[in-house]
């Protein structure tokens, strides 16, 4: 038998993203990913042993995609208004770039609170997301703590979750939103521009 092939182990976990966006959290099996990613019957199986495995490649692929746009948008040296946009564009993607990435975390978010391994997993992909934005913080010169990296990513996954669940086309101007959760986050570490990322200018021009 050949050895695994890495392509055909990510465009699985592609296919089982797609799966979990479209049928929810009850309708991923590895039969339905073999339809999906119109591969023989027996090939995700082979790929993901278990559904606890495939579940971990989705949350895996998801991580990573992310980590791909955010370093995309990574420039040295970077500013800190550069920052601003850098974050808003990366955290934007993640609100429109693919609805199937974001619909399946959240199935797979509300399927943790039953499942304590998935929900250490997520937990996990979290704090990678954190680690993320505080790289590219760091990338202008801005040490970002932990607790206000992680609080951005909180935030911006409660816009994510709320646009997919309530009405898609209320947020047609999600920039809005996003910016203001970054300039929030950003005021704390540049205290010289308050007037432009406090209360008094919430809002992007």
């Amino acid at each position: 038998m050949p050895p695994p092939n890495p392509r055909r182990r990510d465009r699985l976990a592609g296919a089982a993203i797609e799966v979990l966006a479209r049928e929810g959290s009850h309708g991923l099996t590895h039969r339905a990913v073999d339809a999906a990613a119109e591969a023989p019957p027996g090939t995700t199986s082979r790929y993901f042993r278990t559904r606890a495995a495939l579940v971990n490649g989705v949350v895996d692929r998801v991580t990573r995609r992310l980590a791909d746009r955010i370093d995309g948008n990574v420039v040295q040296p970077i500013d800190p208004a550069g920052l601003e946009d850098a974050l808003v564009t990366v955290l934007r993607q993640m609100l429109s770039a693919d609805r199937s990435q974001p619909m399946a975390l959240l199935e797979l978010h509300l399927e943790g609170s039953r499942d304590p391994h998935l929900r250490d997993v997520l937990a996990d992909a979290m704090t990678a997301r954190r680690d993320l934005i505080i790289r590219q913080c760091r990338a202008a010169g801005i040490d970002v703590s932990a607790q206000d990296a992680l609080q951005l990513e909180m935030t911006v996954m409660g816009i994510l979750f709320t646009a997919l669940t309530v009405n898609p086309q209320a947020f047609d101007d999600l920039d809005v939103f996003v910016r203001t959760a970054v300039r929030s986050t950003l005021a704390r570490y540049l205290p010289e521009n308050a007037a432009r990322y406090g209360d008094d200018d919430p809002m992007p021009r």
